[in-house]
Formats: structure tokens, C-alpha cells, sequence
């Protein structure tokens, strides 16, 4: 196998994909932090960009990247690679996925090129013009739309993977095709159980475990971790966050999609969700150049929140009522059903990256990071993993994208009280 590098991906693309003309010298950085050579977890990522153009080189990596401190754990690390080192043909199962949702989403997912299975790489477009969402929101700047595209993206991709839509036994041969253990593996353990050597958790959020790890916490991730496991009704993303999705005002492209397989819709609405609220929880504590532009930036969090949820049910609706099989459509009650019952699995699957990504090894992401000082940054936390409590246990009477909105500002104005008391 080749392993690829900067010095040598111009010859690799020159013998396996000529069709790219880079028109003079071209350009080889390796994407991380400040487009140094601190590739991902899982994967070497490459742009290559040339006088006519660029692209995005991605290979999946042997053996997972391990993080200083997980290293300096010494057999515990060896423990966690040998877990958590997905198999390499995922990269070929991703380079499919996205050609099967630019089929349904032509204008939401990159464009794929080439895929070498030999060397498990595949070739995509390079959709720099854009921004990670994440980025731009911790900014505090407002994407206009983003809320309806997710909405759009989402539902259009599930439905039309649905068994409501296609035909029965294609389905099942679809779903057979996109089995994805490897990957799999990793949400079922790292996110629902909590329970990898990977997680050496950070000094700040050490006193979160007795409170994720509750015995009620713990039992409801377990039923959370079942229909995960068990329930195939689409193909879903299962990895969908705000860095995955890059964005403007009039677009959005939706990245890393080598988590596909036949899943739970709710859980990448839930998992989105999870992602916007950390943003909320952020802007409750990170400075702003005035309160007006907090509570603006919070309102329009809601506000995406909200149309991200109905957005994504009078879509899903509205697609059913037109396309779905006979057996389907003579049925109005099932669709009803069927939307307002995902509402609390949403929510249920928010919260488990809501707990995980507050002790995990791996750092915070950007919108905590931000927060310059240690005692706003724990209260942001504080306030997210307790929101995330209030999700799991209180599902079941969420049963609405405005029962969300009201669980977020109830529980914002809960933690902000027993602040003040202290």
C-alpha cells in the first residue's frame, strides 16, 4: 500500500487520475490546525491545488492517530487503538455514500472523482470556498438558511432511503451493502457507553462522571444504544456536526460520511442538535460586544433549532403524501405517528454526544475553546451537560421542535438561577 505525503501525491495523481490538470506547479498541504501536518484521527487528508483547480486527496489511515496524552497512557492506548481502529475499506464504503446522497442532494454534497481500493483513496471536491459552520458560528456569525438546508439535506436523504419509498427487497440489498461494523463501533461504544480508555478526562470536567454516569443516565443510553444498533429505517449520515458541514449564506456542502449505514433518522437530527446547542450554551457565557448581540445570536440558535426540527417533519410529510408506496400513503395516522414519535428519540440521541464530548480525551471543541476564561468555559460545559440531562430524562414529554426550544431556555434559566444562589 502507498502511504500518501506531500512529496508524494503529485506523481500519485499523475499515474491515477491524469484527468486532473493542476496547470503548472501546484500546491500539496495536509489539512488540520493551520494546515499543518496534524492529519486526523483516522485519516490523511491532502488538498492539492494547481493553476486550474484544486482538490481533496483523502486516504484512510492503518493504525488511529493517538493523542499525547492517551500515548503516555501506555498499555491503555495500545488497548484503544486495537478498539477503535476501523478497517480501511471504510474509505471506499464513504467515497459510495457520497455518491449516493449527490444523487439525491446534488447541491449538498461534494463531488467525487476517483477511488483507488487498493490504496483506499478517494478523490473529492475541494470545498474551500466555503466555511465549517462551526467556525463561523463560534464567531458569532449568523448563516442565513442553515437551518432549512440541514432541514432539506436531512429529510431528503432519509426518505428517499426509506422502505416508505423504495422498493422493498432494494432496500434490504442496499442496507446489506452499507453494514459498516467497524465504524459502527465506534458510536455504539465511544458515544453511548462512555466507556473507552481514549477518554482520560479533562482536569476541568473530572467531576461531570458520577453525574453521565448515573445509573439512570446509564440505563437510558443503553435503550438509546439499542435503537441505534437495531433500527434500520434510512441510510443515515451518522456523523453530522457543524464542522462536517461547511457553509454560506446560500449553500451548504456536507462532508466525512464514512459512518453511513442503515440507521435511526432521529439520531442525526439528534446529533445536529447537539451541535447547535453547544453553540447556545457557549453564547450564554463567551463574550459578545453587547447583550443585544448575545441575545440576538441565542434567539437565532432557537430559531434554527426550531426550523432544523418542523423544518425536517413538514418535509418529510409533504414527501410521503407524494411519493410514498400505497401501503404508505393510505395511511396518514402511521406518518403522524411516525414524526411526533422521533421528536423524544431526537433529543434522547442529542444528549449523548452532549456527555461524551465534555470528558473526552480529545479535547473541546471550538465553541467552549473560545471562551477565554476557565470559570465561563466550565459553567458553558456545566450548563451543556446538564441540558443533556434534561433531554435524556425528560424525553418523553418533548414531543415537539418547540418542546425542545422550551427544554433549552427552562433549563438556561434553571442553571442561570442556581448560579446566582450560589
Amino acid at each position: 500500500m502507498i502511504v500518501l505525503n506531500k512529496e508524494n501525491i503529485l506523481p500519485y495523481l499523475r499515474a491515477h487520475y491524469p484527468a486532473f490538470d493542476i496547470g503548472g506547479e501546484a500546491k500539496v498541504s495536509a489539512i488540520g490546525d493551520d494546515e499543518e501536518d496534524t492529519q486526523g484521527l483516522i485519516n490523511y487528508v491532502y488538498r492539492v491545488r494547481g493553476q486550474k483547480g484544486s482538490l481533496i486527496v483523502k486516504q484512510a489511515r492503518e493504525n488511529m492517530r493517538l493523542e499525547d496524552d492517551v500515548v503516555a497512557a501506555g498499555a491503555d492506548a495500545c488497548a484503544a487503538e486495537r478498539s477503535y481502529s476501523p478497517p480501511q475499506d471504510r474509505n471506499y464504503s464513504e467515497y459510495l455514500s457520497l455518491k449516493l446522497r449527490r444523487a439525491i442532494t446534488p447541491s449538498c454534497v461534494p463531488e467525487v472523482y476517483y477511488a483507488d481500493r487498493e490504496n483506499h483513496v478517494f478523490l473529492m471536491e475541494d470545498v474551500s470556498y466555503l466555511h465549517p459552520s462551526r467556525t463561523l458560528l463560534s464567531q458569532g456569525i449568523v448563516i442565513d438558511g442553515l437551518g432549512e438546508r440541514c432541514a432539506e439535506f436531512l429529510c431528503d436523504n432519509h426518505f428517499y432511503t426509506t422502505e416508505f419509498y423504495m422498493d422493498t427487497d432494494e432496500f434490504r440489498q442496499l442496507s446489506r451493502c452499507f453494514i459498516n461494523t467497524g465504524m459502527r463501533a465506534i458510536m455504539e461504544n465511544w458515544l453511548f457507553l462512555r466507556d473507552t480508555p481514549v477518554h482520560q478526562c479533562p482536569p476541568l470536567t473530572r467531576h461531570f462522571l458520577p453525574y453521565i454516569f448515573d445509573g439512570q443516565v446509564v440505563v437510558q443510553s443503553h435503550l438509546l444504544r439499542h435503537k441505534y444498533m437495531n433500527s434500520t429505517q434510512a441510510f443515515i449520515h451518522s456523523d453530522v456536526h457543524t464542522t462536517n458541514i461547511f457553509a454560506d449564506d446560500s449553500q451548504i456542502k456536507v462532508i466525512d460520511m464514512e459512518y453511513t449505514f442503515a440507521g435511526p433518522c432521529a439520531y442525526d437530527l439528534g446529533y445536529l442538535l447537539a451541535s447547535l446547542v453547544s453553540q447556545y450554551c457557549s453564547a450564554v457565557f463567551r463574550p459578545f460586544p453587547s447583550q443585544g448581540e448575545r441575545a440576538g445570536f441565542k434567539r437565532y440558535i432557537l430559531s434554527t433549532i426550531y426550523t432544523l426540527v418542523d423544518g425536517y417533519q413538514k418535509r418529510f410529510a409533504a414527501h410521503w403524501d407524494d411519493e410514498a408506496k400505497p401501503v404508505y400513503r393510505s395511511c396518514p395516522g402511521f406518518r403522524d405517528a411516525f414524526l411526533e414519535n422521533m421528536v423524544p428519540d431526537i433529543v434522547g440521541f442529542a444528549a449523548m454526544p452532549m456527555f461524551t464530548l465534555c470528558v473526552s480525551s480529545f479535547g473541546f471543541t471550538q465553541e467552549f475553546e473560545i471562551i477565554p476564561d476557565e470559570a465561563g468555559r466550565l459553567h458553558a460545559l456545566q450548563l451543556y451537560c446538564t441540558l443533556g440531562r434534561r433531554f435524556l430524562m425528560e424525553r418523553e414529554r418533548i414531543r415537539s421542535a418547540l418542546n425542545i426550544l422550551e427544554a433549552v431556555v427552562e433549563g438556561e434559566r434553571d442553571y442561570l438561577a442556581r448560579l446566582k444562589a450560589v
